[in-house]
């Protein structure tokens, strides 16, 4: 199976919506690609943190910008599953 293209995965997303906002969604896919691009596009961003860190030497503002991004992604987990995010307490 070949990635979507752009255009394609934009496509899916936007009839996702549409789906949603109909009600009909018996077996919760467009929920659960909304769900899964939402929680992939705060894991890039971990793993661009995490590569420019190790890139860098373990340089301390790549550091800094790598918890940032963990966090965000552990908040937004969170959010989804209506719970209250403890943090990394930074």
């Amino acid at each position: 199976m070949s990635k979507p293209s752009p255009e394609q995965f934009e496509q899916a997303l936007q009839e996702a919506e549409r789906i949603r906002e109909s009600g009909d969604d018996p077996f919760y896919m467009a929920k659960s690609l909304q769900y899964l691009h939402r929680r992939v596009t705060e894991l890039e961003k971990v793993f661009e943190s995490a590569n420019r860190y190790l890139r860098l030497g373990l340089d301390e503002q790549e550091h800094a910008e790598l918890l940032k991004a963990l966090e965000s992604a552990k908040a937004q987990e969170a959010k989804e599953r209506g719970e209250e995010n403890k943090g990394l307490g930074l």
